[in-house]
Formats: C-alpha cells, structure tokens, sequence
C-alpha cells in the first residue's frame, strides 16, 4: 500500500514537471550546432579514414538521456534522423558527466570513431566501433563498445525510471525498434562523433 503511494505520489510529481518544464525539454531537444561544426570539420578534414561517406552521427551527450541526442546527417548536412540513446552506468545519472577509455570502467567513451563488422551478439545485430584517438577512445575495440539495441532504450523505460533512460555498461545503445536502421546507414566505415561536456 505505501508502496504504490509512493508511486503515485513520484508520477504527480514527475508530471508536474515535465508540466513545467515543456521549454526545457524542446531546449535539449535541439540540435547542438557547435557540436556539429566540430564533426563536419573532422568529416571534412579526414576524408581517407571514412569510407561511408553518405552519413555522419553525432551523440551529443551533453543533453540528458530523456531527449533523443543521437543524430544521423547525410553527406548535405541534413540531418535524416534522430534517436534515443543510453550513456555508460558509471558515467552519471541523467547526464553522462564521466568518460573513460579503461577496461572495465562501465562508462561511455567520446571523441571520433570509425564504425567497423557487424555481428550477431549478446543483443542481437551489433556493429563495431573503433576509436580514432590515442588515450581517448581506443580502446573502444578492446571493451567491446558498439552499437546494439536494448530493452532499456525506450519511452517505457523513462517513465519506468522517473525521467532517466536505462543505462549500458558504456555502449552507446539504442531502442531495439532503431537499432536495424542505425547499423544499416552507419556500417562499414561511418564517421561517429561522441560530443561531451
């Protein structure tokens, strides 16, 4: 009985909230168009390294896991597509606020990556993501970071956790229902861009 109380008394509050908060959400809902001249500039510049060049994505984790803050652009500029997308356990709550390149560290990862293989593992259609930059990512390979779907990636999973999206062990995961169409427009050699605070 105290129990659901409790939950009753979490949703009033909650929806109250996001009541309240309705500009804030479209204000993290926006497109960070620094982080994107960031990305463009490095697209630009390395060409050589990226052979999808048909898209870019950017995970901007800048902005709280309850927005969609993974964003797919074609080679215009445009952006085709936006997704949620979960953050590391061990890189913060709402927020992803610590990063790490160890082993083991269950955090999220930024910097520049290179998408690689695909494959069939623990969460079904995977693909690979090698990191670009010494001390910062690359050890991307080595701990198993890449892009899968989870159950933990929905609108679901938000309410269910009072405003905050399921957490990966530093994979950059997306909604099952997204994660086809993810791997089919970045799979062999797209260019991510992981932009953090």
């Amino acid at each position: 009985m105290f129990t659901t109380k409790l939950k009753l008394f979490l949703w009033s509050a909650l929806l109250a909230v996001l009541a309240a908060g309705a500009g804030t959400f479209i204000f993290f809902s926006a497109e960070n168009r620094d982080a994107f001249k960031i990305a463009a500039a490095f697209y630009r510049q390395n060409q050589s390294l990226i052979e999808n060049k048909n898209y870019l994505a950017i995970i901007d984790y800048t902005k709280p896991s309850w927005v969609k803050r993974l964003f797919i652009y074609d080679a215009a500029g445009n952006r085709v597509r936006s997704f949620l997308v979960a953050h590391g356990k061990e890189s913060g709550f709402i927020f992803a606020r610590e990063f790490s390149n160890e082993i083991n560290s269950h955090k999220s990862c930024k910097g520049f990556f290179i998408t690689g293989e695909t494959f069939i593992g623990e969460h079904g259609l995977s693909l690979r993501l090698h990191g670009l930059q010494q001390g910062l990512n690359n050890n991307a390979l080595a701990r198993d970071i890449v892009f899968h779907g989870a159950d933990y990636v929905s609108w679901g999973s938000i309410l269910e956790n009072f405003g905050r999206l399921g957490r990966s062990l530093g994979c950059p995961a997306v909604a099952r229902d997204n994660i086809d169409e993810v791997v089919s427009r970045l799979k062999g050699g797209a260019l991510l861009y992981i932009h953090a605070p």
